[in-house]
């Protein structure tokens, strides 16, 4: 290798340009390192669901990696950014759905709850995505060769080091298996509603939130739901605010499709939600026709080890460990993966530390916090759908607080 080969950037190819594809490729860029993001989608806006996500224990680590250019943007995110975040904002509520009594509430100093949609599109400032490239296949050569990635439309792509953050359904993963099914996502048996509603009432919209300002948990005798507030218009104008409602159940409870959008999932998620107490029960009830509405199974995969190809491909977020939404622990671990991933390069870089040892190190320390913390959401879920284990729940007990 020649001197100036030898001062030029290691190139790292990150797969998936979701929300730890994008903090990942801002990590690395701002502190030297070339990147390039590649997302098998057509744009941005080809998928359209959105969804809250909190902000909490990992919100340090976040803005630590991102550039202060990035992070100036955050508010632009945050579903209610005009709030005043006191103690009361900053918290996080659980009710008896039945009855409107509240089973426990968590307090969570410094936590935001974010638009996914609109986070993503914060983050993607100052990334080139190379959109709609679908993987087809990774080879490695060699451990001196560049790791050499193809695309199905023949492209292919040369790299150092390959990140594979391409969610639950991840092709990384997938080829790091040699296509064997123990890599494959699992059905977890847990359906998730979520319904996005603008009733353009601000007596409706108080509703919502005299439960909590930012958002609030129900748990009751037909499942676990919450509600909360998505986008805000005019500050002074609730009729204008978009709110949200969800619910989680049992597959085996009802029979349905494993995917419903639309009017069909708005109209089963209303025939099917019903006795709650008013404060909930009436947010549904008063959800207008259209309003965007998606149903389908949560899905989650045990982390187990995996070879790393010398070093050289290995894996963060979803397609690390997608797990259930309980205790919102999601985001924060794909966050430390983020953080932890980048610690990992600086010391090969750096430090002249094995490349094969330091990111092996990173991968099984992934691993094992990942597994650990896909297993504890889906003891969650299992003891929120009844009212009498609720309060062994981690939610209840030890709050929101790190899973793993």
């Amino acid at each position: 290798m020649s001197a100036s080969e030898a001062s030029k950037p290691l190139k790292v190819a990150i797969v998936g340009a979701g929300l730890t594809g994008l903090l990942t490729a801002h990590a690395l860029k701002k502190n030297g390192f070339d990147v390039a993001v590649f997302d098998r989608e057509h744009s941005i806006d080809a998928r359209p669901r959105d969804w809250t996500i909190l902000l909490h224990w990992a919100l340090p680590a976040f803005t630590k990696l991102l550039p202060q250019e990035v992070v100036a943007k955050l508010p632009e995110a945050i579903c209610n950014p005009n709030l005043d975040f006191d103690h009361e904002a900053e918290s996080v509520v659980c009710y008896n759905g039945d009855t409107g009594n509240v089973l426990f509430k968590n307090h969570l100093p410094g936590s935001r709850r974010i638009s996914r949609q609109k986070l993503r599109r914060v983050l993607a400032e100052g990334i080139d995505v190379k959109w709609d490239k679908r993987l087809e296949s990774i080879d490695t050569g060699s451990g001196s060769d560049p790791v050499r990635l193809t695309f199905e439309d023949g492209e292919t792509f040369e790299a150092d080091y390959v990140l594979g953050s391409d969610g639950a359904r991840s092709k990384v993963r997938e080829l790091l298996f040699n296509g064997d099914k123990i890599a494959e996502v699992q059905p977890s048996g847990f359906m998730f509603g979520t319904c996005i509603v603008k009733f353009g009432d601000a007596a409706k919209v108080e509703t919502v939130i005299n439960t909590h300002p930012v958002a609030a948990i129900w748990m009751a005798s037909n499942g676990v739901g919450g509600c909360g507030v998505m986008e805000v218009d005019d500050p002074e104008d609730k009729s204008t605010w978009t709110t949200f409602w969800v619910k989680i159940w049992r597959r085996s409870a009802l029979n349905l499709p494993a995917v419903l959008y639309g009017p069909d999932a708005l109209n089963f998620l209303k025939e099917t939600t019903s006795g709650l107490v008013e404060k909930f029960q009436s947010q549904v009830d008063w959800t207008p026709e259209g309003s965007t509405s998606y149903i389908d199974e949560m899905k989650t995969w045990v982390s187990i080890p995996f070879d790393t190809r010398a070093g050289r491909v290995t894996l963060a977020g979803d397609a690390a460990h997608p797990m259930l939404i309980y205790r919102g622990q999601g985001f924060q671990h794909a966050i430390m993966d983020a953080n932890n991933y980048l610690d990992a390069l600086v010391k090969i870089r750096d430090a002249g530390e094995p490349r094969e040892a330091v990111v092996s190190a990173y991968s099984d320390e992934m691993v094992e916090r990942g597994a650990k913390a896909v297993k504890q959401s889906l003891q969650e879920a299992e003891l929120s759908m009844d009212l009498e284990s609720v309060g062994k729940m981690l939610m209840a007990k030890q709050g929101h607080g790190k899973s793993a």
